[in-house]
């Protein structure tokens, strides 16, 4: 889009035709994960993103920019009402000591393609074309269909997605949960910056270092900072999920991204963007582990949903940030202000709402 326009507001466009569905998808998809086995669920919707993709390959050969949007928003809807199943589906693959190391894992396996897929990127365009990569997408989401197919995973309660709370019966659970909370302020905050930084990268890449194929080095830092510390959590669980270590490894991050908007050094860019994923990975990966300990095996689903919610509105008003901003004001001074809505949703999740003491107590000591 950068590319066929010219424009440093087509690729902010994009990634608001990317986000925006993405918030109509976990409340249904927590209802469907816990009412029905996650895994056929999970499936489904891996099968559709196939199709999907590969039906992108086929407009954009004909130069259909308007269908490229619209498959991708359906496609977009289609991931978020798949990721309550995933989380649901980690609780009941394995036993609660392992979830350390299962959340671990499956962290490890995203980090990888993050980090491997824009280094090829960067290395594959420059003689090949966009649509011969997308089409290659599009069978992983086939292949990640027949695997997940391969699981049999019953519902707890067949009914449980009706009778027990709606489909909004994880929010009081989160809200009530000073962790639980301030884990849901960080992923809604700081994925806003990210989808802001997306949104602008390849501007970012062309105006500070000259290339814009130099957003697939920049991606694969990203993707190197997830995997390394997706790597640490390879182990038992941690004794204790404390709070203020969420909110250390979410500032680190914030503090990370604002500093790269400083930066003109390739390799110092990518230095900074490994500790901003590598920080984000941790606080995502300790939030989901004291989630899954705290939920009801019934409301997994759904409270699951609430925190891809918050991941989604987050990437919502970064992408719309995004739009509206970079235009006026230039993609560094887009990404600061967004930094800083992010540093105060993070200080007002954390100075309010209640404190049970279930926040600050270790998780092997919580009652079953």
């Amino acid at each position: 889009m950068f590319r066929l326009t010219g424009s440093v507001a087509a690729p902010a466009l994009y990634m608001l035709a990317r986000v925006a569905p993405r918030v109509l998808g976990p409340t249904p998809g927590g209802t469907l994960a816990d009412r029905f086995d996650p895994s056929r669920v999970a499936a489904g919707c891996a099968l559709v993103q196939g199709i999907l993709t590969a039906t992108i390959v086929l407009v954009a050969q004909h130069g259909i920019i308007w269908a490229i949007f619209v498959t991708v928003a359906i496609a977009q809807f289609v991931n978020a009402l798949s990721q309550p199943a995933y989380g649901a589906l980690l609780p009941r693959l394995t036993s609660p000591d392992s979830l350390g190391r299962a959340n671990g894992l499956l962290n490890s396996l995203f980090a990888s393609s993050i980090l491997v897929a824009p280094a090829i990127g960067a290395l594959a365009l420059p003689h090949t074309t966009p649509e011969l990569l997308i089409a290659v997408d599009a069978g992983t989401f086939i292949i990640a269909a027949g695997i997940l197919l391969t699981l049999r995973i019953p519902p707890t309660q067949r009914d449980a997605g009706v009778s027990n709370g709606g489909a909004a019966a994880g929010l009081p659970l989160v809200r009530r949960d000073s962790l639980l909370r301030s884990s849901a302020a960080a992923v809604l905050g700081n994925t806003a910056v990210i989808t802001a930084l997306q949104a602008v990268l390849v501007v970012a890449a062309t105006q500070h270092f000259g290339r814009d194929v130099d957003v697939g080095w920049l991606y694969a830092a990203v993707g190197g900072g997830s995997l390394i510390g997706s790597l640490s959590f390879l182990r038992s669980n941690p004794k204790r999920i404390r709070r203020r270590d969420i909110i250390t490894f979410t500032a680190t991050e914030l503090l990370a991204f604002s500093a790269f908007v400083f930066v003109v050094n390739l390799p110092i860019a990518c230095l900074l963007l490994f500790v901003s994923s590598l920080s984000g990975v941790a606080y995502q990966i300790l939030g989901s582990i004291a989630l899954q300990q705290r939920t009801p095996t019934e409301l997994l689903g759904r409270t699951t949903g609430v925190m891809r919610s918050a991941m989604y509105i987050g990437m919502l008003i970064g992408a719309i940030a995004a739009l509206a901003l970079v235009q006026p004001l230039g993609w560094e001074a887009t990404v600061l202000i967004v930094c800083a809505g992010a540093f105060v949703l993070l200080i007002v999740a954390t100075v309010t709402g209640p404190r049970p003491a279930l926040a600050s107590t270790p998780l092997s000591d919580i009652p079953e």
